[in-house]
């Protein structure tokens, strides 16, 4: 089986020890079209999801009923893994393929017990998983400060920096559409276009669809 090489939860474990750990852990595989629920609010979560190819959108509602996009993750992301820890048995978010994907579900009972033969590569995993769930609480504090932002143009260059900095390269893609990223920014949509064209025309900005080039950060933002 392919592991994407940017896999967290498998670093330093051998393909041959995946393959082996896949059948000890008991991981199902499962393959969704696009727009297909992987998990809904309210279901129960026994599993954390691993993305083998393909994408999926992490996302909620409030209590207006509107959606609130949490993350998207691709090849050799985790999800579910939080809630799964933390003792959660509905899942709060719901979790969409917005493009075709295969998907392991690990049971996390399994992935915390080591088998009888206490295997070396079954203790790598779960200390990646540790790093995993660290990583994520620092990703977790970023999304605390952009929401913390008080205007939309505050919100944007955070987050246009963000993306930048870990595409280490300009111009760089972002995985929203208009609609996505106002709902990812718990933003107005129309307010958000209105915004993006007036950062183009001050010149701090380029982009064509969900293409940006970011020109410079305004010290005001920092």
């Amino acid at each position: 089986m392919f592991i994407p090489g940017n896999s967290i939860l498998f670093e330093d474990i051998s393909p041959d020890q995946i393959e082996r750990l896949i059948t000890c852990l008991d991981v199902r595989q499962k393959q969704y079209t696009k727009g297909s629920y992987l998990i809904r609010e309210g279901d129960r979560i026994e599993s954390i999801g691993f993305v083998l190819t393909g994408s999926v959108q992490v996302a909620r509602n409030d209590f207006d009923g509107n959606r609130i996009i949490q993350a998207v993750f691709g090849p050799g992301a985790v999800f579910a893994e939080t809630f799964v820890c933390a003792g959660i048995q509905k899942s709060p978010v719901s979790v969409v393929a917005i493009e075709d994907a295969i998907i392991l579900f690990i049971p996390f009972s399994r992935l915390l017990q080591t088998c009888g033969q206490s295997c070396t590569y079954h203790t790598r995993l779960i200390h990646n998983m540790v790093s995993l769930l660290a990583r994520k609480n620092l990703l977790l504090n970023s999304k605390i400060e952009l929401a913390s932002r008080r205007t939309i143009r505050e919100k944007l260059i955070l987050y246009l920096a963000g993306e930048k900095k870990k595409a280490n390269i300009d111009p760089f893609t972002i995985p929203f559409n208009r609609n996505e990223l106002a709902d990812y920014l718990c933003v107005d949509r129309s307010a958000l276009s209105r915004e993006l064209s007036k950062m183009r025309t001050e010149g701090i900005i380029s982009y064509d669809r969900n293409n940006f080039s970011l020109s410079g950060i305004p010290k005001e933002i920092n």
